[in-house]
């Protein structure tokens, strides 16, 4: 199908530059499915035919690294930016096995891993077989930025981004026992989207939900990091309990669901959302964390809702961080977004009672910008009335923090001493601490 997409000026660049060395490559995954929804894409993967070494033979060592071990690819440094670059993979072998024990619950033994769990994905192929070997339709569309070409080559992608649907490739089961956090990605699509599940693939998830702890926990925490960083995370929890896979994921969110803690935690991240989607604030992991923390920080501390510290005189930190850590165990989050969020949680007291903090000396803390977003957030959703104090005595700097930020980096001063700080690191994004 002829179609302009708006694509990335940097990877169109790459794109033409592994064509004019000879190699095949596109833009997969999911940019492509965004820009087909009318999205703006968080990042433009790309595929190739070329090795990760040949990759790097055509960028140079400067500008292109081979990552990873379970599954080499290439990170291509352009314009600020790092674009991954993949090759093409085919189909990992199946072990021996009739179907139907894939969908056998009491087949696995937590503690053993299942037969076709994929350990290592370095096989490489064609085009045609890298977009088999993916996980959902919706996922495995190609662009050629040059030629406008969207290549459908599973033949059921485009129809089910025009119906909204998650379908599984091939056998839905076996690929949730490859890689179980595709059951996480699956019903990110439901979260994000509003897409539904197929019948088979809706099937063979309930079926399979116990495998998810066979998932590394570095992929599971990455995961959970993303959605965190999503303006939709209160939606994904939510759609993460209908379906039964909260337990496996996050057994404590789980333990609590239902309660006044739980129900006041998804107003925040929505508010926070909100805000974010609406330009009002910038997105941060850290305030994310916060504000899903916040109304179980004031439970531990036995003070009632929208008095979050008042009562309290133990060790502030350590109660924070102990609650941070339960909710979201057994992952265990970067140890800079975790203190960033206890930062924040424990300025909320200086707002509440003005003696126990300078306001200037405050304001010159690093975390006092999010600090202060979590308070409009806080009295928003509990319908305060002092918003408009709030304003007055606690005036927003985030706009001479970005102004500095951007002075820094048009002056050199990035994180790699003097030399171009480049943004959008897929892993660890430092703007979102």
């Amino acid at each position: 199908m002829k179609l302009e997409l708006p694509v990335s000026g940097a990877a169109l660049k790459i794109v033409s530059r592994l064509r004019e060395a000879g190699f095949e490559s596109y833009i997969v995954g999911g940019a492509v499915r965004d820009l087909l929804l009318d999205r703006q894409p968080k990042d433009f993967d790309i595929s190739t035919s070329a090795t990760p070494e040949e990759v790097r033979q055509v960028f140079g060592r400067r500008q292109c690294r081979i990552i990873g071990k379970r599954f080499r690819l290439t990170h291509v440094y352009m314009e600020q930016d790092i674009y991954e670059v993949s090759t093409f993979r085919s189909a990992p072998a199946e072990n021996a096995g009739q179907p139907s024990e894939y969908t056998d619950k009491k087949h696995y033994v937590y503690g053993a891993k299942p037969e076709n769990l994929i350990l290592s994905d370095n096989s490489y192929g064609s085009a045609k077989e890298d977009a088999w070997r993916r996980d959902f339709t919706v996922n495995a569309l190609f662009y050629d930025p040059i030629t406008k070409e969207v290549l459908d080559l599973t033949g059921m992608g485009l129809a089910d981004i025009e119906t909204h649907t998650v379908r599984a490739i091939g056998n839905p089961a076996l690929r949730f026992e490859e890689d179980p956090v595709r059951m996480l990605r699956a019903l990110k699509l439901v979260a994000q989207f509003d897409f539904t599940l197929d019948n088979a693939t809706e099937n063979a998830l309930f079926a399979s939900l116990s495998l998810l702890r066979h998932a590394a926990a570095s992929r599971l925490t990455l995961e959970l990091e993303k959605i965190l960083q999503s303006t939709y995370c209160d939606r994904h929890f939510e759609v993460f309990h209908d379906y039964g896979l909260l337990p496996y994921f996050l057994p404590e969110m789980s333990r609590v669901w239902g309660m006044p803690e739980q129900k006041k935690m998804l107003s925040l991240l929505y508010e926070r959302n909100c805000r974010v989607d609406e330009g009002i604030y910038r997105n941060s992991v850290s305030l994310a964390i916060a504000a899903a923390a916040q109304p179980f920080v004031e439970s531990a501390m036995a003070n009632p809702p929208g008095a979050l510290l008042k009562k309290h005189s133990g060790n502030l930190h350590e109660v924070i961080s102990d609650t941070i850590e339960r909710l979201f165990a057994p992952l265990t989050l970067m140890v800079r977004m975790r203190e960033a969020a206890c930062r924040i949680l424990k300025m909320q007291r200086c707002f509440d009672d003005g003696a126990v903090c300078r306001r200037g000396e405050l304001m010159n803390q690093r975390s006092y910008p999010h600090a202060r977003e979590l308070l409009v957030i806080r009295h928003t959703v509990e319908n305060s009335s002092q918003l408009r104090e709030i304003s007055a005595n606690w005036p927003a700097v985030e706009e001479k923090r970005r102004k500095q930020q951007e002075f820094d980096r048009q002056v050199g001063r990035g994180k790699r001493g003097g030399k171009k700080s480049y943004k959008n690191n897929k892993r660890n994004d430092k703007r979102d601490a």
